[in-house]
């Protein structure tokens, strides 16, 4: 009977253990929401957060509140981008929007959209993007085995060079210390002008590098130069428009398999269905900040098709470098 008594009180205690677990793993009756953290540096209002922010709205409306992705903007958990692309790599972060430029240190197919002067106009670069090369693209970063899926491409306009000093022709950088993006394509890109390429620059950090002098200037989408303040110490931007470098939506394969099969069907839907969203936030924000920049009295170099070409000439061997490993996606993308 003792013994009886005994078992019966040890299986009551497991049950008390059971419904406080249950308990604290719901809320109202229901399961609580599975969160998960994306890392942004930009901050609130950038169109490349405010489409972070509408990805965590899909994901959580889709899943039925099962699915939570909190959005951390201004750079609040990682200020440089390369270290949030580790962290996804390693599975200690979720997701990350991040320039596919230091994507492209572990992913080399991407090298190929970062060829300077690769896409005629805007409509050609979102043409691409939104289409099967734009596609393959993102499978390249999941087929690297790094440890990452390419959800899908953000604009970010179209990158041309900041400085101290005006720069109206290719010889006028020549000797100058320009802050690039950790890309191979880029540092290539300043070798070919005759110019510094430095890196380990974080964005938020450029502003004081050009006032301290370390940097004579840098090259970015206006947006990015007006939005991050730069505009502020470097008063010379000119369009030489040399580069379309897209921002893209990551997940960390880690946190995919964890989530399932189904779930991260989900996910991938909801990031796709955020791509047009950006695109037309971005055409906004882009004739905003040209706006301001203006009325700052700030000098906008507008180069004429033959200054313009004069930088292309230059920069030319780098189709050579990629020539024998990704010259037929080139003359897609080229023909598209």
């Amino acid at each position: 009977m003792k013994k009886m008594m005994v078992i019966s009180a040890v299986v009551a205690a497991a049950a008390v253990v059971f419904c406080v677990k249950i308990a604290k793993s719901c809320i109202g009756g229901k399961a609580a929401p599975v969160v998960l953290r994306l890392s942004e540096v930009q901050g609130d209002g950038y169109p490349t957060a405010l489409a972070c922010g509408e990805f965590s709205r899909l994901v959580e409306e889709r899943s039925g509140g099962r699915i939570k992705i909190e959005v951390y903007t201004g750079g609040r958990i990682y200020e440089d981008e390369s270290d949030a692309l580790g962290a996804l790599c390693d599975g200690s972060l979720d997701f990350a929007r991040i320039s596919s430029a230091p994507v492209s240190n572990r992913v080399r197919k991407l090298c190929v959209i970062h060829l300077p002067y690769l896409f005629r106009d805007k409509n050609h670069f979102m043409g691409v993007l939104s289409g099967k090369i734009g596609d393959e693209m993102l499978s390249s970063m999941k087929e690297s085995g790094i440890g990452i899926e390419g959800l899908c491409f953000y604009d970010s306009g179209v990158r041309s060079l900041y400085s101290v000093s005006p720069v109206h022709s290719a010889d006028d950088v020549i000797g100058m210390k320009i802050r690039i993006q950790t890309s191979p394509a880029m540092m290539r890109f300043c070798e070919l002008l005759g110019a510094t390429g430095i890196t380990g620059i974080p964005s938020n950090e450029v502003y004081n590098k050009i006032l301290n002098g370390l940097v004579d200037g840098a090259e970015n989408n206006i947006s990015t130069y007006k939005s991050k303040g730069d505009y502020q110490a470097a008063p010379y931007y000119t369009k030489t428009e040399h580069v379309y470098v897209p921002d893209v939506l990551i997940a960390s394969e880690k946190t995919l398999k964890k989530l399932g099969e189904k779930d991260a069907t989900l996910i991938r839907e909801c990031a796709k269905m955020t791509q047009e969203f950006e695109f037309r936030k971005w055409l906004e924000f882009e004739e905003e900040s040209e706006r301001v920049v203006r009325g700052a009295k700030n000098t906008i170099i507008e180069l004429s098709d033959e200054e313009r070409g004069e930088f292309r000439r230059k920069v030319m061997p780098m189709y050579r470098d990629y020539e024998s490993d990704f010259g037929d996606i080139i003359r897609a993308i080229q023909k598209s």
